[in-house]
């Protein structure tokens, strides 16, 4: 679970996406970069435990290497193999991707590895999450299945909008953990009522976006979105906030297991051995889209 399985569904959202826009036939070439892909994302999200274990704990989350039960040592082996095995693996399958992969991979180190570190610089890490997700992993979907094109970078473009008015308001809970650790992330550069505000415009921007390139996909899921953000920014609750950012990426899930149902029992299967694991392991409800009381962060 070190790997923060779910951080791939997100992430595969975004990769299944590329794929439907490319054609949306899925192929064996597919299911190796999908598997590819998947791992080098998994080393990111190590890498970020690793950097990032004092401020976890600080802030109560992603407690399995911040609290011991996994060995740092151990988690820097499984990165570097995680590392390795998918960017050589995807240098032999495409070199398009492989680049593709290399941008992922510095964009991976620069968010969490000092001194550039973005994911601590306010607005840089909108930036890097909106392009990691909405754009990169696009790409790579779409690369599995067609060649670079024009298309490809246009289709992108409203995705990167509204990952990053997901990300702004997951960067409210954190902030005070990350003010003393010094971090001046977006949240905390413009406090919680100016966040929510850029976390409004930015699914705003995604649906304007969306309707005049017609990607219908992303004006559904966005416009679905909007009056959420706007009830999060209104009501500035704890359990308001954790929604709106928790339940955008299930409406594109939904949309995505329409588009394309092959994925359901795949995301259903991360799921549910997540909730199993930590119900059995820990005693808890995890992941959970509806959550937390009306206290304010």
């Amino acid at each position: 679970m070190l790997l923060r399985p779910s951080l791939f569904l997100p992430l595969w959202i975004f990769f299944l996406l590329g794929v439907y826009h490319a054609g949306g036939e899925i192929s064996l070439k597919t299911g190796i970069v999908f598997v590819l892909y998947t791992l080098l994302m998994g080393g990111v999200y190590i890498l970020n435990q690793i950097i990032d274990r004092e401020s976890d704990r600080k802030n109560d989350k992603l407690f399995l290497l911040s609290e011991g039960h996994v060995s740092l040592k151990n988690a820097y082996i499984e990165m570097g193999a995680l590392f390795v095995l998918s960017v050589f693996g995807s240098f032999f399958i495409d070199f398009e991707i492989f680049i593709v992969f290399l941008f992922s991979l510095s964009m991976g180190i620069t968010y969490s590895v000092p001194p550039i570190e973005t994911k601590g610089k306010p607005f840089l890490d909108i930036i890097w999450n909106g392009a990691g997700y909405g754009i990169l992993a696009f790409f790579v979907g779409w690369l599995s299945l067609a060649e670079l094109s024009r298309p490809m970078f246009i289709e992108s473009i409203p995705y990167f909008f509204a990952v990053a008015a997901v990300f702004v308001n997951t960067t409210i809970p954190d902030i005070e953990g990350d003010r003393e650790e010094g971090k001046v992330t977006t949240g905390v550069f413009l406090g919680k009522k100016n966040t929510l505000l850029l976390g409004v415009l930015l699914d705003l921007i995604a649906i304007i976006i969306s309707y005049f390139l017609k990607n219908y996909i992303c004006l559904i899921g966005s416009g679905f979105a909007f009056p959420i953000f706007m009830f999060a920014y209104i009501k500035r609750t704890k359990k308001t906030i954790l929604f709106s950012f928790r339940a955008i990426p299930a409406i594109l899930m939904i949309i995505v297991f329409y588009l394309m149902p092959v994925a359901i029992p795949l995301f259903l299967l991360v799921l549910g051995i997540q909730k199993v694991y930590y119900k059995k392991k820990f005693n808890m409800d995890y992941p959970a889209i509806f959550s937390g009381t009306d206290k304010d962060f």
